[in-house]
């Protein structure tokens, strides 16, 4: 199947389905140091741009449109706002637009929680909506189900004019630790030493943080009053890990040192393979991994789709 990705970032959602033997024409992201990552690690086959500046004569036709929308308004609509109208959600209508003026056999839309939740189905439901033509459905999956040894929650959408495709099954009986994750791992491998060195007064807090505490284990004279549980986390070696945010906003500890996580480590938490390199400066690569879908549950997706494909479709490419 031909498929073009939206918002690809540095990757992640394409890996998945690039592994799973779809075949990615077209992809499209504003970011430039993950667009240099992209190229990099997935096919030179992606443009560095606006959404918004792409015209959907432009783009190749396609049989799946994946990706996943960037949107933070999540403020309360009512009977006389709607939440695709508010501009901080101007990206999932950009989505919306062009599975519309594409139509794609079948879309795929990766997004937080939130999406599902917003006025009690509100935003889903215009979502719906908007492509009324195809059958939609959606579930909150959570990353450690698939092999992931994070415990990432995302909503998946997916929408189908062949027929109800549904989420991949729990496909794990053990979740994977963070001990596991690390295993193997060294100093020579790919952004390993890509992490954030702290001032020496954040690291001699650090050091009040057990594994698996957090904020709340600082003296009470070093908390402050915006904290939340997932600052100044420090991983449990024994256990998945919490979501991986920015690390360095986050003050995200590696489970032993008292440092913020490399790149790398978030990586392989996150399920990349360590030949995929991240590019740009610091932040840049810090945004990049925590922004990502993990590529183990991309693909479990990718591969139920296939499924699906190969036992109620006679498909021809």
């Amino acid at each position: 199947m031909k498929v073009i990705s939206l918002f690809h970032g540095c990757g992640g959602l394409d890996l998945g389905f690039k592994r799973q033997g779809f075949n990615i024409e077209w992809a499209v992201d504003f970011n430039k140091a993950a667009c240099l990552t992209y190229k990099n690690n997935i096919g030179n086959h992606n443009i560095c741009d606006d959404i918004r500046n792409i015209n959907s004569a432009d783009i190749p036709d396609c049989d799946m449109v994946i990706g996943g929308s960037p949107c933070q308004g999540f403020s309360n609509a009512n009977r006389h706002t709607h939440y695709l109208d508010n501009p901080k959600n101007f990206l999932v209508k950009e989505y919306i637009r062009i599975v519309k003026d594409k139509q794609p056999k079948i879309f795929v839309l990766e997004n937080v929680p939130q999406l599902l939740s917003c006025g009690n189905g509100q935003f889903i439901d215009e979502i719906k909506l908007q492509l009324s033509d195809y059958d939609i459905n959606y579930q909150i999956l959570c990353a450690a189900d698939y092999g992931v040894a994070q415990m990432r929650r995302r909503t998946i959408v997916i929408g189908s004019k062949i027929g109800s495709i549904y989420h991949p099954i729990k496909c794990v009986s053990k979740y994977k630790t963070v001990a596991e994750a690390f295993t193997g791992l060294t100093n020579d491998i790919p952004n390993q030493l890509d992490y954030t060195h702290s001032k020496q007064s954040t690291i001699d807090r650090m050091k009040y943080i057990p594994q698996g505490g957090n904020f709340r284990n600082l003296p009470i004279e070093f908390q402050k009053e915006k904290m939340h549980s997932d600052i100044f986390r420090r991983l449990d070696l024994s256990k998945p890990s919490v979501t991986i945010a920015n690390p360095r906003k986050q003050i995200l500890l590696h489970p032993i040192e008292d440092r913020i996580l490399s790149v790398r480590e978030c990586a392989r938490i996150q399920s990349f393979p360590d030949d995929f390199v991240f590019y740009g400066n610091l932040s840049d690569k810090q945004q990049q991994v925590a922004d990502a879908v993990p590529p183990l549950m991309s693909e479990a997706i990718a591969k139920e789709i296939k499924q699906y494909i190969i036992k109620y479709t006679h498909w021809v490419a």
